[in-house]
Formats: C-alpha cells, structure tokens, sequence
C-alpha cells in the first residue's frame, strides 16, 4: 500500500511539473509574440525613415549573407543558375533586375550593402505603411507571421529568428515561405512558377518585366 501511495505522489509531481512547464510556456507565446510584432514594426519604421543602422539592427546574420548573393546573381547570375535558385530567391533577382536600383552599384561587406541599401530608399514608405503582421506563430526561436497588405490577407509570411534575445526578420525563412506560396499557385493555375513571378513583378510595379531579367546585370561600377 504505501508503495502505491509513494508510486502515485511521484506521479503526481511529475503531472504537476509538467502542467507548470506547459503553463510556463502558454505564458511565454504572447510575449514572444508581441515581440516579433514590435520588431516588425520597428523595422517598418527604420526602413521607410531610410535609418540603415536602425533597420540592419533588426535584421538576421543570416539576411545579409542572402541579400549579398541575391545581389551576386543579378550581377553575373546566368540563366541556368537562376532557373536553378528556389523561386522566392528568383523573385528576387528577377525584381532587382527589373528595378534596376542605384544602391545595387554600391560595393562593401554584406552588412555595408544592407545599410546603404536601407538609406537609398529599399522600400517606399507609404507601402510599408500599409503592411501589417498578423497570425504570428512562434516556434522556439524562429517564428512566422502573416502580411496582411492594405488590410487584406496575403499568402506570403515573413520569417524571424531571435538573436541575442532580439527578434529579427530573416531574409531566408521568407524567401522559403515565398517559394512556396509560388509553387502552389503555379500548381493551382496550371501555370509555370516564372509566370506566376512575372505577375507579382507586374502588380508591385505597374510595369511587365521583359526577356530582360534573365540577363546578368555585369559587374557593377567601381
């Protein structure tokens, strides 16, 4: 008999510590929660005041590298290597091609092309303005959350991992949600994946990309 009675005190405690662990990590989500929500905005702030130091202080190690080789390939990037890249990285470089912006001439660090990227005018202000995270989801120390874009839902989730207990957007788990949202829609529409990207190029820009974002860029200036 008190045998069973020690057996069940054990079992007990046991139950009882796992409830606290569990209660612990419900109590936890929230606030990581709004933590990714007010990085996200922070961010928003920093690029859309062009405060490069402020917006690189928010983004991942990790983001760098990537902008630096999305950088790469559409300087010398060709058309074999680019159809090979995921297609949110080929959203990428065929959008930089496109656009063609100034700040992609300018050399350094990956970090240095970040901030000067930032403080050239990465992102229109007023659009920024109208992009919201919402339905994050953390998971440990990445975490996923939903562009909601002049108030309407998107299927596109921006990525974050915590870095030094600081939540920051990672370029890569965003391009990874990216490839995905353009894989299901070439497979729902019976289109090819370049199309649907060609399209998303049109929307944001107002202006048809051509032949011309399979071409490599060249060496930039300087």
């Amino acid at each position: 008999m008190g045998k069973c009675i020690r057996s069940l005190a054990r079992g007990a405690t046991l139950l009882g510590a796992i409830a606290l662990l569990a209660a612990s990590a419900h109590a936890a989500a929230p606030s990581d929660r709004k933590q990714v929500h007010t990085s996200f905005r922070e961010f928003a702030r920093a690029v859309a005041a062009r405060d490069g130091a402020g917006g690189a202080a928010l983004l991942s190690k990790a983001s760098f590298a990537e902008w630096q080789r999305a950088r790469e390939a559409a300087f010398t990037g060709e058309r074999e290597t680019v159809a090979a890249l995921a297609p949110g990285r080929r959203l990428l470089v065929f959008a930089l091609r496109h656009h063609r912006p100034p700040f992609l001439q300018r050399t350094g660090t990956p970090r240095e092309l970040g901030v000067h990227a930032i403080e050239s005018g990465l992102a229109d202000g007023d659009s920024l303005a109208r992009v919201e995270l919402a339905d994050v989801v953390v998971r440990g120390d990445r975490a996923l959350g939903s562009l909601i874009v002049a108030g309407l839902p998107s299927s596109f989730r921006a990525g974050f991992v915590r870095e030094d207990g600081v939540w920051k957007l990672d370029l890569p788990m965003t391009l990874d949600s990216a490839s995905r949202v353009i894989a299901h829609a070439a497979e729902a529409s019976g289109g090819t994946e370049d199309s649907v990207i060609a399209g998303l190029i049109y929307a944001s820009s107002g202006v048809r990309p051509t032949t011309r974002i399979w071409v490599p860029m060249g060496e930039p200036a300087g």
